[in-house]
This record gives structure tokens, sequence and C-alpha cells, in this order.
């Protein structure tokens, strides 16, 4: 009976020295948190959207012009080496949503810190470990929250939807706190991250904790070892309960790994379904870019031959995403020609949101900031002005996307 006691202390000791090390807990932290700093969601002011008051909670009810809507808190100089833990609660929050964390320290107070992604709110308390985020030092004076459609994944005009910001909690350092934390990083809804065509994606919030699979392993095997040692167990004993752990380990992560998949399939749910296949086909991310690239198509349906088209955008994932979207069009991006001479035929440019490079039309020519004209052989610009076979012409201008082209070279009659 004796050896079972021990074994059982010994074994509950290697759980807990693995977990705490995974959770990062300090261990002269006392169990529970000594001071907690309540901060209720009516308190805060709404910067972007629309919400009201709910008793002690506030009701966001509409996003802003961008899509997103934020509520921000002043706080009265608190120190953040004391408030390691941050905790938060929603209700009814919109799984095509994301959530990201902000916060203004005492010693800039001008500059907001990055925001960064905080696990999606899953129901009931969520809980981060703030000393793992870049920037959480000094003195805060200001901390909220901003919620977006969930980028490469929601369309904007179906993310939103009204939810219930309930309140947050700070906590001083303790066991309870880095536990909580860990187990939010671990088993909390996390979207779907555009890795590979079969990929689940890791955990996307900035507090990544210990990988789930390798040190539950690791804590069972050490389980197994203390157990056969201390009970005694035989060679025949110890391989048979050793697969049964492992048996029993593998459905559990298997388990885990199915709620994550049903989790990320409900927001597929919440978007197309009960909806008839045209207006799904209408329903996808980054929506202004697919109506950019429709519209492209579309002229270029209705133009004889082939075309070769440069795209400048303002980011790699807008110019990777306008490339698929144009299929089958012959495009290349525009910075890796922009200071090489061009040859001579026909050539459409295509800006969309980028500020690298404009339409300058008293020269009749694609810029970049420093004036220097795209695609300008030497010798083929004179006085600051194309010569006569090399001017460039706008197609159409609507907001971020801009066409334009540079025509087949006239060549003059003898």
């Amino acid at each position: 009976m004796m050896r079972r006691v021990l074994c059982a202390v010994v074994i509950a000791v290697v759980w807990l020295i693995v977990l705490g090390f995974a959770a990062g807990v300090v261990w002269t932290s006392p169990p529970l948190p000594s001071v907690k700093f309540p901060i209720a969601a009516r308190d805060f002011r709404v910067v972007q959207g629309a919400g009201v008051e709910d008793g002690s909670s506030m009701r966001v009810g509409s996003v802003g012009d961008d899509g997103s809507a934020l509520q921000a808190v002043s706080i009265d100089h608190l120190r953040a080496d004391d408030f390691p833990v941050l905790r938060y609660r929603f209700d009814g929050f919109p799984r095509t949503l994301e959530l990201s964390f902000f916060f203004r320290r005492a010693d800039a107070p001008d500059d907001v810190q990055p925001a960064v992604t905080v696990p999606w709110p899953d129901g009931g308390w969520q809980s981060i470990d703030l000393s793992k985020v870049p920037g959480w030092r000094g003195e805060i004076i200001e901390m909220g929250f901003s919620e977006y459609p969930t980028p490469q994944l929601a369309p904007t005009s179906v993310a939103f939807q009204p939810f219930r910001f309930d309140d947050i909690e700070l906590w001083s350092p303790s066991w309870r706190g880095n536990f909580a934390s860990l187990l939010t990083s671990w088993f909390t809804y996390t979207p779907w991250a555009l890795l590979s065509i079969s990929a689940l994606g890791p955990q996307r919030e900035v507090a990544q904790a210990v990988p789930l699979v390798p040190l539950l392993l690791f804590a069972v095997a050490l389980s197994l070892l203390v157990a056969a040692i201390c009970l005694c167990w035989s060679w025949r004993s110890a391989v048979f309960r050793s697969a049964v752990a492992l048996g029993a380990l593998w459905v559990f992560l298997d388990l885990v790994w199915l709620d994550d998949l049903r989790k990320k399939h409900a927001l597929t749910e919440t978007v197309y379904a009960g909806k008839p296949w045209n207006e799904r086909a209408q329903l996808v991310p980054d929506q202004d870019l697919a109506q950019a690239a429709e519209r492209v198509r579309s002229y270029f349906a209705s133009q004889p031959g082939t075309h070769r088209l440069l795209i400048g955008a303002e980011s790699k994932y807008v110019f990777l995403k306008l490339i698929y979207a144009l299929l089958p069009l012959d495009v290349a991006p525009l910075q890796q020609v922009a200071h090489l001479p061009w040859p001579p035929g026909e050539f459409f440019v295509l800006l969309y949101g980028d500020s690298s490079w404009h339409y300058d039309e008293k020269r009749a020519a694609i810029v970049d900031t420093t004036g220097h004209v795209v695609g300008a052989a030497s010798g083929a610009v004179f006085g600051g002005g194309f010569a006569h076979n090399s001017r460039v012409e706008p197609v159409f201008e609507n907001g971020d996307l801009r066409l334009y082209v540079r025509r087949a070279e006239r060549v003059p009659s003898p």
C-alpha cells in the first residue's frame, strides 16, 4: 500500500514539474493571485464602431467604416510587472472575428504599442501571460481590444455580428494564472492558418506555449518509468501497461485535434451554410481584391490577343492574391522590372493601393517615389518626357484600382 501511495505522490510531482515548466510558473509565486485588478466593460469607451452599456457589460452592435470595432479604457499608471496575467470574457463573440489586445505606456504616451492577436474568446474566461508580450513593461496608462474580420478567411460583408464584452481582469503573479494561460493556449480555438493545403496551422496568439504533444508524451513516459520502478513491474507488465497508457494518450490527443477541427469547420458553416451556390461564390475573403480582379478580367476579355500585365501592390500578400485571382492572365511583379528597360511592345500596368508608384500625367509615365520613370530604356526619355513611342495612358482609375497601358511602339512612316 505504501508503495502505491509513494508512486502516486511521485507521479503527481512529475506532472506538476512538467506542467509548471510549460506554464512558466515562478515557483516562489503564491498559488492564487494576491492582487486582482478588475475593469468592467462599461468603463471602456468606444473608439470605433458602436456600443451601449448592458449592466456592467458592453454590447457592441456595429463596426466602423474600416470593418473593425475598438474599445479602450484609461488606467491610472498601472505597473506592468505587477500584473503579468490578463483575463477577459466575451459572450456571443462571432467566430468570423479575430481579437487583438493593445496598450499604451506612460513613457510613450503618444504611441500605442503594436496590437497582438490574443486567443479567441471561446466562452468563459480566457487568460494570456502578458510577460511574453513585447513591450509589456513600465507603467500602463491605457489598454483596449480591437475586433476585426479574421484575415484571409472571413468575408468582410458577413463577418460582423453583435456580441457582448463582459469584463477583464489583471492578476498578480500566481500558479493559477500561469496554468490558466497554459490551458487557454492549448485548448482555445484558433482559426485556420494558410500554411499548406493540409495544415491545420499552429496557435496564433502571442503567448505561444510549449507544444502539447511532445510535453504530454514526455510526462507520460516519466510517469510509466516511475510506476515501473516503484511498483516493481515485470517486463511483460511494463510493456502491456505502457501500450495501454500510450494508446489512451493517442485517443486523448486525437479528441483534442478533432475538437479543434470541429471549431475551425464552424467558421465555414457560419459563413456558407444554408446559402445557394451563386451566393457562396461571392462570399470570399478580401472581397475588394476579388472585385478588382473581376473588373480587370472583364476588361481583358473584351480585348483581342494576349497581354502582358505588371502588378504593383501595397504588400506581397495583395500581389499574390491578385495574381491568383487574375489567372490565366500573363502577370508579373512590377517591382522586379521597374528599373529595367522594357522591350518594345504593349504592356499593361496594374497598381493597387500602392504608394511606391503613381501615374505622372505630364510625362505620360509611371514613376516611382524618386521620380524615376519605370520601364524607360536608356535614351528613351528626352527633356523629362517620353519619346513618341513610349507613352503610357490610363485605361481606368477607380479608387485603389488603377490600370494603365503602354501601347505598342509606333514606327514613323518613311
